[in-house]
């Protein structure tokens, strides 16, 4: 029984690790993309293509009353994964057209174990944060700060912008840390309401399909053939594959885990966006990325040994107590 909150991690760690290194795949790409193509095109065919194939699908094989029942019956959390949804990729996808995408990555996913520690007893009552994960979060909070810096200063791979692409940048880079922290906590409770990983991704894409279609209708309807092929790309590698893999990773992981597990993303991103020959390497992204990384192994194996230590208390005092 000891074993438990290991096997749970590791089930949960290559999903979520595959959705890191997809993610990040999609932030460089998508970064070069939204240069020529509207954010709000690209997020309507994406999200649009996505909700076809997983609705689609679910209405297939379970029929449309089942597919549908979650709205029902888990209706607050299906609105919110909406809300958060929509939030945190409108704003990631309009942030990549002023920042570098390993800095909006690691701003944007960082931020999940910092927002995740204030808002987790809040909306999951009886979770427990540890006192290693409490601080680890407010280190990378700092480490944030120095990444928000060196982006106003020129210091970043994009190299100068102005102060008013930058700030944007920054505010929506903000915003979708605060979306995506939420998020993995709303996705925490569907799938602890018993929902599998489709009928989640059947759901949450809504309001984010209704708000993208919106803003092209009053701002690029003319660029939705130019923009179908990346859009489509977009759709299998940075929404149908890596969103499965993340709810399959949140169903054996806690949020706090899964969010600092994400934050491998900008590792990978770094890496990746040399590839762009828009971006320039720069140290101080360099830095901050690899204090994070390191900062997500030590938290994880924090939250291992918790869990295993719970576990096998509780087994001894059921044992004690029979």
């Amino acid at each position: 029984m000891t074993d438990l909150p290991r096997t749970r991690l590791s089930q949960g760690l290559l999903p979520l690790t595959s959705f890191a290194f997809l993610t990040a795949a999609l932030d460089v790409f998508a970064g070069n993309q939204l240069q020529a193509h509207s954010p709000a095109t690209v997020a309507a065919i994406s999200f649009t293509l996505a909700t076809v194939f997983f609705l689609g699908g679910g209405m297939i094989r379970q029929g449309v009353a089942a597919t549908l029942r979650p709205i029902r019956d888990n209706r607050y959390d299906v609105i919110m994964i909406n809300v958060t949804t929509a939030v945190t990729w409108l704003s990631m996808l309009y942030a990549l057209r002023f920042l570098e995408p390993a800095v909006v990555n690691v701003v944007g996913l960082a931020l999940g174990p910092l927002l995740t520690v204030l808002v987790s007893p809040v909306l999951r009552p009886g979770t427990t944060v540890l006192r290693t994960e409490i601080i680890i979060s407010l280190i990378i909070g700092v480490m944030i700060a120095m990444l928000v810096w060196g982006s106003f200063t020129g210091r970043s791979a994009v190299g100068e912008r102005s102060m008013t692409d930058t700030a944007i940048g920054i505010a929506l880079t903000l915003i979708t840390g605060l979306g995506s922290a939420t998020n993995v906590i709303y996705s925490k409770r569907l799938s602890e309401a018993k929902l599998k990983p489709q009928s989640v991704l059947a759901l949450r894409f809504f309001l984010m399909i209704v708000a993208a279609w919106a803003l092209v209708a009053f701002d690029d309807r003319r660029g939705i053939t130019a923009a179908f092929v990346p859009s489509l790309v977009i759709a299998v590698i940075g929404v149908a594959v890596p969103l499965y893999l993340l709810q399959v990773g949140i169903k054996h992981t806690e949020p706090i885990t899964a969010s600092v597990l994400l934050t491998l993303s900008p590792l990978f991103a770094f890496f990746l966006q040399l590839t762009d020959h828009r971006l320039t390497w720069s140290v101080l992204t360099f830095v901050g990325v690899i204090g994070i990384v390191s900062l997500v192994a030590i938290s994880t194996v924090a939250r291992a040994k918790h869990d295993a230590k719970a576990v096998s208390e509780s087994t001894e005092e059921a044992r004690i107590s029979s």
